[in-house]
């Protein structure tokens, strides 16, 4: 590939490059995308004097000028763009013109198209690991909002359970508690239970490992929120929860506790 060329027509024939890209828009979009794509031209030119090299600065700084692109138009535009991908239309007057010079052969054509294509797959991986990093951070933040701890006397933690509760989240919560109970001035953990959708013989199998681990700790566990339809739920199952201090409400159990202190 021949980068005077390239460089010759990204340069002194931006303007044909320009009209040759507005032929795909309608006329109240034009003026925007004549900016976008004289913008784009620029960063081009400067990715053509690194002969396209996909490593370099310069095709990073492309990458995010792009990037900030499909924040503009949104990534349905972007990615459904004519049927295809925004950034691979970009190419096409850069072609056009390389043809009409009788520049255009099949490596330049190949040179061009794989960094075109690079950046648009590499735009693509990283809007993925950001959708898995929000999706992730969205999962962490729920499960904390379902299973939050908070400290509501000196050396007495709430434990609120809300959902459901199976075997891998009871896990995740008895991880959550005991990193609490390495703070050995806490003394009582309540557990609250009344958010809980469904009570049935595999909750109550967890909420019994759960009372367990915390008292393997040398803290006095109690369970509170049970709610008529919880003990009704108990009760037609005929579960035995054991030696668990069960109360109706946080209130009582506090009461409890306070009082056992005097």
């Amino acid at each position: 590939m021949t980068t005077d060329v390239l460089k010759e027509i990204v340069v002194n024939e931006s303007d044909d490059l320009i009209r040759y890209w507005l032929e795909k828009f309608p006329e109240e979009e034009k003026a925007e995308e004549a900016r976008y794509y004289e913008d784009f031209l620029s960063f081009f030119e400067e990715c053509v004097d690194k002969d396209l090299d996909l490593n370099s600065v310069e095709a990073d700084a492309l990458k995010a000028f792009l990037e900030k692109i499909i924040e503009i138009l949104g990534e349905d535009k972007f990615f459904n763009f004519k049927n295809a991908v925004y950034t691979c239309y970009l190419k096409f007057p850069i072609m056009r013109k390389l043809e009409e010079k009788n520049a255009l052969d099949l490596e330049t054509v190949k040179k061009i198209t794989i960094f075109f294509e690079s950046i648009t797959s590499s735009i693509i991986v990283g809007l993925l690991k950001k959708t898995e990093e929000v999706t992730m951070s969205a999962i962490n933040e729920l499960e904390e909002r379902e299973a939050p701890i908070a400290e509501i006397w000196k050396g007495v933690v709430m434990l609120s359970i809300v959902g459901s509760l199976d075997s891998n989240r009871v896990i995740k919560i008895i991880d959550k508690i005991l990193l609490k109970l390495e703070d050995r001035t806490i003394e009582h953990v309540i557990v609250d239970i009344g958010s809980i959708y469904d009570m049935n013989s595999e909750v109550a199998r967890q909420i019994i490992k759960l009372n367990n681990a915390i008292h393997f700790m040398g803290t006095n566990a109690y369970l509170t929120g049970i709610t008529p339809a919880i003990a009704k739920s108990l009760t037609h199952l005929d579960i035995k929860l054991g030696d668990i201090r069960t109360f109706s409400t946080t209130q009582k159990a506090m009461e409890y506790i306070l009082n056992g202190k005097i």
